[in-house]
């Protein structure tokens, strides 16, 4: 398991979460003026930029799971 990350992995980590914010704040507010296609898929475009921000930590679970 590494615990150092790099200047890159620091800053894409925090474009995915940054862009995952904007995309939520966007999405309900399609979602508000009844565009329920766009809306929904820019839900889900925002729960995917999360799990990006999210990728060591899953890593190291994942890592930690096929352990045992």
């Amino acid at each position: 398991m590494r615990k150092q990350r790099s200047i890159g992995e620091m800053i894409s980590t925090v474009t995915f979460f940054g862009l995952s914010a904007y995309l939520l704040i966007f999405s309900l507010g399609l979602l508000e003026e009844g565009e329920k296609l766009r809306g929904t898929i820019g839900l889900l475009a925002a729960a995917c930029c999360g799990f990006g921000g999210l990728r060591f930590v899953i890593a190291d679970f994942v890592a930690k799971w096929r352990e045992n």
